[in-house]
């Protein structure tokens, strides 16, 4: 790995670490959702400052260069981020559409009552 490729990943993860910081400080960002990030990023730090670790595990998988096997780390978090938030969607949708039904007999049964 590059060193120019090396400090933009450190730089990248560092920035990654303040920005997940910033946003439960200032937003009130879900910890439990942050907490995947805050990972991330200190597992991107640890393969920037030690690039033997991602050469190695490049190799071991068959990769080409240790820069294709983070950008291919990071397509499969990428990947792994979206079917859990798919997930938390898919139940979001469900609980709004009980609620709207369990609105929806409130109402009827109130405009019944004042009949």
């Amino acid at each position: 790995m590059s060193l120019r490729l090396q400090f933009v990943f450190i730089c990248a993860s560092i920035l990654t670490f303040i920005f997940v910081i910033h946003k439960i400080r200032k937003q009130g960002l879900n910890i439990s959702q942050s907490i995947v990030w805050i990972l991330w990023s200190i597992l991107l730090l640890i393969l920037s400052v030690f690039p033997g670790l991602a050469l190695w595990a490049s190799n071991k998988l068959g990769f080409m260069s240790a820069s294709n096997f983070i950008f291919s780390l990071f397509i499969f978090f990428l990947y792994i981020i979206t079917f859990s938030q798919a997930s938390e969607l898919s139940k979001v949708q469900d609980k709004n559409k009980e609620l709207i039904q369990k609105l929806s007999i409130k109402e009827y049964l109130d405009e019944q009552e004042k009949k």
